[in-house]
């Protein structure tokens, strides 16, 4: 009872600091926006954002004597046929409903964004090694110490990771309550298939090649890309079952 209750204030400490931390980050930022002069070398603090979770991770880890457990747990897994093809489909349903989407709206919004293959190339890379940042505090690091059932522990970690999401939402992309909601959803679903996909594979590398997927295939407005994703959850709940 007593290691339960220590671990929960652990996370409860840990999911704190990252929120404090994170918002620090876009500060300089939002002060930038509401017209304060501040030195211009400040604004690179938002490029930080994005290891927060990480280093407060392996802090913790470090000050526990665990940070080899977890990184040996975190790779612990073979990237079998199995989970390429999961990658594959939720790939294929996101690159089909970004161009279902171009066809409705009349505009290739893949080559809109990737404007050459370099800068698809560099997107990729980008986007990749963001989200193994954020796929070892996430999923190897707080995923891992939930005390709830898996769909329980998928769900939460979405939520604190839809919270974390708030400062680049709000102060970088300036948006609005509506598509606020749809990315908290969004998340939801996302965190979702990342974590019930890691809880089999344990490989904390395909989790982080899916979720730059995600970001690199679902181009659609958000309403689109929910409805695809939830299709794909839908699907393959139905088949897993029957199997």
């Amino acid at each position: 009872m007593k290691a339960g209750c220590t671990n929960k204030l652990k996370i409860t400490v840990w999911v704190s600091v990252v929120y404090v931390l994170s918002f620090i980050c876009y500060v300089p930022a939002l002060l930038e926006q509401n017209g304060i002069t501040i030195p211009h070398v400040l604004l690179y603090l938002k490029y930080l954002y994005v290891c927060i979770p990480a280093l407060a991770a392996i802090l913790l880890l470090i000050c526990e004597q665990n940070v080899r457990v977890y990184f040996t747990q975190m790779f612990s897994g073979k990237i079998t046929i199995k989970y390429i093809l999961i990658w594959a489909v939720c790939m294929a349903a996101g690159i089909f409903g970004t161009y279902f989407y171009s066809f409705i709206v009349e505009a290739d919004v893949f080559n809109k964004i990737y404007l050459t293959i370099a800068s698809l190339i560099t997107s990729c890379l980008y986007l990749l090694i963001t989200a193994f940042v954020e796929e070892i505090a996430w999923r190897g690091f707080l995923l891992e110490r939930l005390p709830f059932k898996k769909i329980g522990n998928t769900l939460f970690v979405g939520v604190i990771w839809a919270v974390w999401h708030m400062p680049m939402w709000i102060i970088r992309n300036s948006l609005g309550m509506e598509p606020i909601v749809c990315l908290c959803i969004w998340t939801l679903l996302v965190s979702v298939v990342l974590g019930i996909t890691y809880y089999q594979c344990r490989n904390i590398l395909l989790i982080s090649i899916m979720h730059a997927t995600f970001n690199i295939c679902y181009l659609a407005p958000m309403q689109y890309n929910i409805v695809i994703l939830a299709m794909v959850i839908s699907v393959g709940t139905l088949l897993y079952k029957k199997l």
